[in-house]
């Protein structure tokens, strides 16, 4: 598992990010909302592109996951074992756990969106365990896997870890920008993805010694 140092700076950032978390909920999050909505309402081609944006996250985590671990069991096969195959074994197991602790938590707060704020009127907080439409939205499911990919992918490819990383602003701000998530939302969802990354490493650290 993580030494003391690491595990004592994991705790300070869950902090820090509930706190982040909390203040924007309390705060930012509608302002945001309101203004992303004018922003985009303004522009009729936009307003109805970003209305018709299909969901593909499940179908996005099939498809690493079964590349993932068919390139593991592959390389295994041939006798190659190195931080090639560790990093699919563990990407492979990340990106599908991410997306599994991010339905729990989206069922058990089941926060309105922004769009059912906008349209519906209905007030931005927490309905506790549920899950219809125009609710469980904290935290964004998209900045959950998408942030635990982008940990792991940066660990085992440090030469590009600043472009992996670069890519989390900009999805966080493309979902705030379409009023799909609150800024919480992807507070959230960034900061359970980067739990979900090191949990995941760490165990598997720990069985390969």
């Amino acid at each position: 598992m993580a030494d003391a140092a690491a595990l004592k700076n994991r705790i300070i950032f869950l902090l820090l990010a509930t706190l982040l978390t909390a203040w924007s909920y309390l705060f930012l999050d509608t302002v945001i909302a309101r203004y992303a909505y004018r922003l985009i309402s303004a522009n009729d081609r936009l307003m109805q592109a970003t209305s018709d944006i299909p969901d593909l996250l499940l179908h996005l985590v099939i498809v690493i996951t079964v590349l993932c671990w068919t390139g593991y069991f592959v390389m295994v096969r041939r006798g190659i074992r190195n931080r090639q195959t560790h990093f699919l074994k563990v990407c492979g197991t990340v990106v599908p756990m991410a997306y599994i602790s991010k339905a729990i938590f989206q069922y058990g707060f089941g926060r309105s969106d922004p769009r059912a704020w906008l349209f519906d009127h209905q007030l931005p907080r927490f309905y506790w365990f549920r899950a219809d439409a125009g609710y469980g939205c904290f935290p964004s499911g998209h900045m959950t896997v998408f942030a635990a990919l982008m940990i792991t992918l940066s660990k085992y490819y440090p030469r590009y870890r600043f472009v992996f990383l670069g890519m989390l602003p900009l999805l966080a701000l493309a979902l705030i920008v379409t009023y799909y998530h609150f800024l919480s939302d992807v507070i959230a969802g960034a900061c359970l993805g980067m739990m979900v990354a090191f949990l995941v490493d760490d165990v598997f650290l720990e069985t390969t010694r």
